[in-house]
Order: C-alpha cells, then sequence, then structure tokens
C-alpha cells in the first residue's frame, strides 16, 4: 500500500506512517526483494555455466565455415596436410588441417603456442586432429585460431614397417619406418635440408626444415655413409615420395651397417644392370690412373670389372696408396656401362674398403723391364731428365743407369708434389707399369708415392775477370761459337712451367669421341634443362657445346662468372648427342673462368614490355608482390611501379638461386635477366642460370 489507513497519507517505502507513526502491516521489505534477486540471479548464472559446460563445441565441417560464421567458435576434425611451421621469437605456431569438405590453416600464439608444444601436442603430417577456435573468415582466406590449448587433440598412426622401394604415390601421408644409409647431405635452399636415404631397394630423400629443428630442440648430425632408421609421414613433392618426420626423434643412427647393395659375383652383372647398384669384392688386377682419377681392374675368379674412382673420391679414402695390384677389396657403387664395357663407380669414398693389403712393391731397375710386367706395381730409384708438358699432365724421362723410361704424372698428382721436381733431381717412384705406344711408362696413383732423394749440385758462377780485347771480323763474316771457359759450367735453363695444350674446336670431329680435350672460348649461348645447363662455347674456329651436368656445375667455383660474354677454359670428353658433338666435364675444376661476365641485358621497365619483345634478353628490377608454386617451377610476381610481370622459374634453377627464399617473401627487391615469352597472351621473364637472379634488398 502506499498511503496510511489511518491518516489517509501517502508514506512511500515506509514500513511505518512519518506522519502519524501507524503501524503499515503486509509489506514486503526491500532488503528482501535485494535478497531474492541476487540469489536468483547467481542461481542463473550457476545454471547457465553448468549447461554450458555439458555442451559440446559444435562440430563442423571445414567447407561449411562462411562469411555468417566469422568469429563463430567452432570445433573441426581432419588431417594434417602439411608440416607445422614455428617462429620461436614471435611465438607462432601453425599447421593446416583438411576433411573431405576442404582446408583450413589453424594457429596459436605465445603462451597458447608454448602450451601446446609442452604438452607434446603438435601435430605432425598426417596425423588426424580435432580442435576447436575461433574462426575467422574473409574472402580468399580461412583460418582458425586455437584459444585452449586443451582443445587441441592429436591422433598419431603407428608406424609399418617398409623397404624404400615399395613407398609410392599412394602412401601419402602414411607413416612408415625404414631403415638404411645416409648417401647425401644437401641444403636446396635456406632452411630446408634434404637428407637422402638408401636401401637395397631405392633411394628416398628425408625433409628436415628449420620449424621441425626449432620444435624439437635438436640438430641432428648425419654424415654420408652413416646408418640410420627413419620414422616419418610419406609426403609429395610433384610426383616424387619424401618422407617429413615428426621431429628430430624420428631419425636414430644405427650401430649396425645397412647394406644399400646386395652383393653380388663379378661374373653375374650384365647390361641390365646399368643404372642399380651392386656390392662385389675381389682381387686389384691393374689400375689406370687418369686425369680425372684412378680405373682400377677388380676380379673374382668369376669375371673382371672394371671400378672407376673419381678423383674426389680416390682422395677421400684413407690410404688411397694401399689400393694397388694384389689389393682385396669390397667395393659397391652404380653399375655403369662405358663404350659396351661395364663398370662399377662408387659414389663416396666409404663405398670402398680395404679387405686385405697387397704385397709391398718390388724393387725393379729400368732395364730390366718389359711388355710382360705391365700393371705391376714396382719401385725404381733414377735421376729425372728434362720434363715434357702436355695437355692432362706433366712427362720426365727417368734414367736409372740400366735403362731408360717414361715418368707420367697426371695434373692431379703433379699439383701435390712439394717437392720441385726438376732435371737432374734422383727419385724414388713408386707406381704402375704401363705401355703407351711401345714405350713403358711409369704412373704414380698420388703425390706420396714420388719421394724426392737429392736434388742436382747448385752451379757456381765462374769468378769474373777482365774481359779481353774484342776481336774485330771482316764485315761478312760469321761471329765464331763461344767456347767455354775450362772449368766453366753452362747456365741452367729453367724448368719450364706446365702448359695446357687447347685444341682448336674445328680440330674437334666425329672421329674424337671419347677422347679427353682442353678448349677455351667465349660463351655464346646458355640453355637450361631438367639435368644440367648447355653452354655454346665459340672459340673463333668453330663452335661446340659444353654439357655441365647438375652436379658438375655445383661443384664449379666460377659458377657465378660463367655467364653470356665469358671467356671459359673447359676440359672434358667429347661425346656426341642427336648428331651435336659435346664437351663434358666430370667435375667442377674441370670448368674454369678466365675472364669472368655478369649476368646482363638491355635494362627495361615492365611497362615498355609488349609482345614484339617476344625471344628478347631483357633486365628488369622490381619489388616482389607474391609467389605462386606449380610442380616443377614457381612464378614470382614483380611489380616496378610501371607495371607487372611474371618471372617464370623452374625449381631446377630455383634450387641453385642464392637467397631463393627471399623470393617467397613479398617486398623483397631483385633483379632478373631472362628471356621475354608470351605465354597464353601474358609476358613472362625466363632466367636460364641460377645467377640470372640477384635478391637485391630484403624486407
Amino acid at each position: 500500500m502506499s498511503h496510511c489507513p489511518s491518516c489517509g497519507r501517502y508514506v512511500g517505502p515506509y514500513e511505518a506512517c512519518p506522519h502519524c507513526g501507524a503501524r503499515l502491516n503486509g509489506r514486503t521489505a526491500v532488503r528482501a526483494v535485494k535478497v531474492a534477486a541476487v540469489t536468483l540471479a547467481t542461481l542463473g548464472l550457476v545454471a547457465l555455466w553448468s549447461i554450458a559446460m555439458r555442451t559440446e563445441v559444435p562440430l563442423i565441417q571445414i567447407g561449411q565455415a562462411g562469411a555468417t560464421m566469422n568469429m563463430a567458435y567452432v570445433r573441426l576434425q581432419g588431417r594434417c596436410i602439411r608440416a607445422p611451421t614455428y617462429d620461436p621469437q614471435g611465438g607462432y605456431l601453425g599447421f593446416w588441417i583438411a576433411d573431405a569438405t576442404g582446408e583450413i590453416h589453424v594457429s596459436a600464439y605465445r603462451a597458447e603456442a608454448h602450451k601446446i608444444i609442452a604438452r607434446g601436442s603438435v601435430p605432425a603430417l598426417g596425423d588426424q586432429v580435432e580442435v576447436a577456435g575461433t574462426l575467422r573468415v574473409r574472402e580468399d582466406f580461412r583460418s582458425l585460431t586455437i584459444n585452449l590449448p586443451e582443445q587441441v587433440l592429436v591422433t598419431r598412426a603407428q608406424p609399418t614397417d617398409r623397404d624404400i622401394g615399395s613407398i609410392g604415390t599412394d602412401d601419402q601421408y602414411l607413416r612408415v619406418r625404414l631403415r638404411g644409409q645416409v648417401r647425401g647431405v644437401r641444403e636446396p635452399y635456406q632452411g630446408l635440408t634434404l637428407v637422402t636415404i638408401r636401401d637395397q631397394t631405392g633411394s628416398i630423400p628425408v625433409a628436415v626444415s628449420e620449424d621441425l629443428i626449432a620444435l624439437s630442440g635438436v640438430t641432428p648430425t648425419l654424415s654420408t655413409g652413416q646408418s640410420v632408421e627413419v620414422t616419418a609421414a610419406v609426403s609429395l613433392y610433384g610426383n616424387a615420395p619424401q618422407l617429413v618426420p615428426a621431429s628430430t626423434a624420428g631419425i636414430v643412427p644405427l650401430s649396425q651397417p645397412v647394406p644399400v647393395a646386395a652383393e653380388r659375383h663379378i661374373g653375374q652383372l650384365s647390361v641390365a644392370d646399368v643404372g642399380q647398384l651392386a656390392r662385389v669384392r675381389g682381387a686389384v688386377t691393374e689400375v689406370n690412373p687418369f686425369s680425372a682419377g684412378v680405373k682400377f681392374t677388380l676380379d673374382d675368379a668369376s669375371g673382371a670389372v672394371t671400378v672407376l674412382l673419381w678423383q674426389s673420391v680416390f682422395d677421400g679414402l684413407p690410404d688411397p696408396a694401399a689400393l694397388e695390384v694384389g689389393t682385396e677389396v669390397q667395393v659397391q657403387g652404380e653399375v655403369s656401362e662405358y663404350r659396351g664395357a661395364l663398370e662399377v663407380v662408387p659414389e663416396f669414398a666409404g663405398d670402398v674398403r680395404v679387405l686385405a693389403p697387397a704385397p709391398p712393391p718390388a724393387e725393379a731397375s729400368a732395364g730390366a723391364l718389359s711388355a710382360t710386367d705391365v700393371a705391376r706395381v714396382v719401385k725404381l730409384h733414377g735421376t729425372l731428365g728434362r720434363p715434357e708438358p702436355f695437355s692432362a699432365g706433366v712427362k720426365f724421362p727417368l734414367d736409372d743407369g740400366t735403362g731408360q723410361l717414361t715418368l707420367l704424372l697426371w695434373s692431379s698428382v703433379y699439383e701435390q708434389v712439394t717437392s720441385s721436381l726438376v732435371e737432374g733431381a734422383q727419385v724414388e717412384v713408386t707406381g704402375q707399369v704401363n705401355a703407351y705406344r711401345g714405350e713403358l711408362e711409369i704412373i704414380p696413383r698420388n703425390a706420396a708415392e714420388i719421394v724426392l732423394l737429392e736434388q742436382p749440385p747448385a752451379q757456381t758462377p765462374p769468378t769474373p775477370q777482365s774481359p779481353p780485347p774484342a776481336p774485330t771480323y771482316a764485315p761478312d763474316a760469321p761471329a765464331p761459337t763461344p767456347t767455354p771457359a775450362p772449368g766453366a759450367t753452362p747456365a741452367q735453363e729453367a724448368t719450364p712451367a706446365p702448359e695446357v695444350e687447347l685444341t682448336p674446336i674445328a680440330a674437334i670431329t666425329a672421329n674424337r669421341v671419347g677422347e679427353r680435350v682442353t678448349v677455351e672460348g667465349t660463351i655464346a649461348e646458355a640453355v637450361s634443362f631438367s639435368a644440367g645447363f648447355t653452354f655454346t662455347l665459340d672459340d673463333g674456329t668453330g663452335q661446340i657445346a659444353l654439357v655441365m651436368w647438375h652436379d658438375v656445375y655445383d661443384d664449379c667455383w666460377d659458377a657465378s662468372q660463367i655467364n653470356l660474354g665469358a671467356q671459359v677454359r673447359a676440359t672434358g670428353e667429347v661425346t656426341q648427342y642427336e648428331g651435336r658433338l659435346q664437351i663434358q666435364p666430370r667435375f667442377g675444376g674441370d670448368v674454369k673462368a678466365m675472364e669472368g661476365a655478369q649476368a646482363w641485358a638491355t635494362p627495361r621497365e615492365l611497362g615498355s614490355l609488349t609482345g614484339d619483345d617476344d625471344g628478347q634478353r631483357a633486365m628488369i628490377e622490381g619489388q616482389v608482390i607474391r609467389v605462386e608454386s606449380l610442380r616443377d617451377a614457381v612464378k614470382v610476381f614483380v611489380n616496378d611501379g610501371t607495371g607487372e610481370i611474371v618471372v617464370f622459374v623452374w625449381r631446377t634453377v630455383l634450387n641453385r638461386i642464392p637467397g631463393n627464399t627471399a623470393l617467397g617473401t613479398p617486398g623483397s627487391r631483385v633483379r632478373v635477366v631472362g628471356a621475354v615469352e608470351l605465354y597464353k597472351g601474358n609476358l613472362e621473364i625466363v632466367p636460364t642460370l641460377p645467377h640470372d637472379v640477384t635478391v637485391l634488398e630484403t624486407p
């Protein structure tokens, strides 16, 4: 009631009339109302909390995430389809998951990312993932941000034991466990290391990224020839399988060696085995050093085969001198065919094992040696004659008093000799006896087999005397030949430095296929192909193709200077392909830039390029806007303020560009030299060589 029943006046909220003091009955206390309101509100909140805790976050399919669900809190399930990325400095963690309806990027930041890592809940490639978070939907991008680390659930399958050769494209995302031997470790670009693993059935690369190392906290230490066990998921690079481990702990070194090739009897090898690995053992029956390495013949009574050791492999042996006639060795390598004969080519020094040493070389005399001693390893003492340089090394006459033969030093050996080998020097030489054009030679395999015993005596100049009066001659009379003074010794001529014998390109014809020659010329053209680069050399007498396979190009110290206009000296074997003569170097040191050249073409603004420039070379500079990745190439979109163009880079070129990761970073400034090409109505710049692309600036 609002009025007093006694005096009839308005009393408001009072329980007693302020006018007459009458007590008002039936009024509800305000305090009680307040208490009841607070109680009811508390009970309501508790009920809502209880209901919320018992209600699951709605599970949706990735394809259902649309604009109307922006900022919604949802739950997703899918497979992790890319290895996670992690920035330890910024505290960022990201990965991609996919289901049958689409894919989405999932990310966590700072404290949440650290908790996920601490809980061991970081998904790896191929894992099944259930995650809840806040949806962010843009026009061209969908993402999910994790708010609670506890809402990331990862299910990882047990690995399946497999042989490398059985892994194919159908095994994508399958988690496997295999054993093999490390056959190569390379870094195609900064931030990624590829470790090639091989067993008897095949080989496969294992991708170890900087993100994986940062998440694992351990950097694996692997060396060529080491046996390992790898547990990882199968990924695809293009159509080629590769392995991506969940952590570096998935690569475990093994104490027991894993064979990469089945042991075979030499007599069982055939042309059908070309390109395959084989392991053979036997006795060395012949050793033939050549300018790029050493060939030796291995015999196991069932047959004989040539084992080819490139110089880098030979020099890497623990004791190269141990490989001599009579040595028992075990070799594993790829079977190849050269001029109709089978060869086994080891890849690393660890592929060659000495099982039993050969007996020590026998002392011999030059006069007692004959054609029947060819392939024997002997030791001689003698005096050197005048050196005779040739294109692949140096020859010395060697005379021991009983006879004379030729001491042949290949360039690779001669350059390692620390002693001064001059005419008249006394030496001890150990080497293999060889016959060339009917004359005997002794060929050391390394510098250690040449021991300088005594240098020729120094020449003492005659004591100066007063010159006699100059004689006079009739005007037409010939001057007499001067006669040395008694006791005077003629001055010794300086030993000529070895000179490289250059072959004119015009002199190289089809009948010289298989020969090893040295040419020098200017690069007139460069072409990239899937396995290497081809340069056209011009020396004024003609042109020839210089083929540098990728391993040769990667091994070449002067690669950055080998470009159009460079003056290049190359040594290699003459080959023929589709009627065109070629020179194929065997390693990077066979190619040298006598006068280097940098990538250059007429600078152009992008806005000035038109279809009329198709086929022309141009140099452009600009800023990277975005990148599109293809299976065999990447498209880098570059803008210079006057226009935009696609720089089309084949992956074989991309992998060799210094600082290539900047090409994937918008804002990087680059300079590109390449051919202008018109593709489906759009202009592109296509660089031919890795050093045609230069990263000028990174954001």
